[in-house]
């Protein structure tokens, strides 16, 4: 009868979208297992994992080998992964979570709010360490990269980098890591340019510090209730503090291959603390660093926060100094506006354009975000900080997509030949 067509209709389409999400996940699969086959032909035994959320699909898939020195198993969907600098836009929404209930303006001065942790924990001050220019940076500017924090990782050759690294189980406060950054230069006056700071994310780790009433120190700090609505809904991310070894959290363990801190290191049972607190700690499974991205920036009915403070997060200028500036990297407040393409697209927001934030730390390197073109959130990660594997996986994973629809498209990486460290 007519009164069944709504119902029959709807049947319909919902055994469509399980067909669709099967066939997708089921080609996710396979191009990590060409990715992972080819890493071997390379003398590299590398894991990945793809976590996907959409409207009408949620799912993780893995390839490759989870080793160490001793052992050798399967990745599975289910292992953690270091995610780097994949943590800035949680750190930014901490501190926008505080930004929609009063308790921090965007145009407070940084000092306004760190300053007594840092008088009271490290007997310093935003003027003791950077001067009175710098001192005079907003929250705002802060988030926005455009506060003229100088960095850690801007010393040449990393020596503090590779210091913090050889360091064994020593634990690094995250003030050596701001006392470090402030014997550098500045980037420039506050709101005179746009240049890339871990150094800044630890301070504003600090402005949510101090706003949270269980805190006697920075070291309590607990990310996931700042940031994080509702946090079962990514059960597995942890934010690692100062104290134990990265096994704590860590399932899979990584490979550090960049010269700058060594090669064929183990990244498994180093101090927590090396990963520079709110800068770079996160630790979890691709489908709940997708999750978060969906519930950020995605049509999610759990938003992490207000439309007015992701519009001001989603205001990307580009970077007039620094390697953000020489690889025309355009960022907002805690996101990136980036391509997954290897070669330039005719427009920059078509396929392969993804809102989100890189991650690339000891051992590990990752992309992810939201896909405004599909409406769908990801992060793709892998267990070595050469960046060839998890970079071609996000760029097929987007012609993957994008044939799904029945859309032909190239961006560059239909044969893993470049290699990208």
């Amino acid at each position: 009868s007519a009164s069944t067509l709504p119902s029959l209709a709807m049947k319909v389409l919902s055994t469509l979208a399980i067909a669709a999400s099967a066939s997708l996940q089921s080609t996710y699969q396979r191009l990590l297992d060409d990715i992972t086959a080819w890493a071997k032909t390379n003398g590299d035994e590398v894991a990945i994992q793809i976590g996907w959320v959409s409207g009408n699909e949620t799912f993780s898939v893995a390839s490759g080998q989870v080793t160490d020195r001793q052992s050798r198993r399967p990745a599975t969907p289910d292992d953690t992964f270091l995610y780097g600098s994949g943590t800035k836009p949680v750190t930014a929404a901490a501190v926008m979570r505080l930004v929609d209930t009063g308790a921090v303006g965007l145009n407070d001065t940084l000092a306004q709010h760190v300053d007594p942790l840092l008088r009271r924990d490290n007997g310093t001050s935003m003027v003791g360490l950077f001067g009175s220019t710098l001192a005079k940076a907003t929250v705002g500017q802060v988030l926005r990269m455009a506060g003229g924090t100088p960095d850690f990782e801007d010393a040449g050759a990393d020596p503090f980098d590779r210091q913090v690294f050889e360091g064994g189980d020593k634990e690094w406060p995250v003030y050596s890591f701001i006392r470090y950054a402030a014997t550098q230069p500045p980037l420039c006056d506050p709101g005179q340019c746009t240049g890339y700071s871990s150094a800044a994310y630890e301070l504003l780790g600090l402005v949510v510090a101090a706003h949270q009433p269980s805190v006697a120190t920075y070291t309590d700090l607990n990310l996931t209730t700042a940031a994080l609505p509702d946090p079962t809904r990514m059960p597995s991310l942890q934010f690692l503090g100062q104290h134990g070894p990265l096994s704590q959290a860590l399932t899979a363990p990584g490979w550090a291959v960049n010269p700058l801190w060594g090669s064929g290191v183990v990244v498994q049972n180093q101090t927590a603390s090396i990963l520079g607190w709110t800068c770079g700690n996160m630790v979890g499974r691709a489908q709940d660093v997708a999750q978060f991205f969906w519930d950020l920036l995605g049509p999610s009915d759990n938003r992490v926060v207000s439309e007015e403070s992701l519009a001001f997060m989603r205001q990307y200028k580009p970077m007039t100094v620094g390697w953000g500036k020489l690889i025309n990297l355009y960022y907002g407040a805690g996101l990136m506006a980036s391509q997954a393409a290897f070669k330039p697209p005719a427009n920059v927001t078509d396929w392969g354009f993804y809102e989100g934030h890189g991650g690339s730390t000891y051992g590990f390197s990752s992309s992810q975000g939201f896909i405004p073109k599909v409406q769908a959130a990801f992060s793709v990660v892998s267990n070595t900080d050469n960046t060839t594997y998890s970079s071609l996986a996000a760029c097929r994973m987007m012609v993957a997509v994008a044939e799904a629809r029945g859309e032909k498209i190239d961006l560059g990486c239909a044969a893993p030949a470049v290699v990208l460290v």
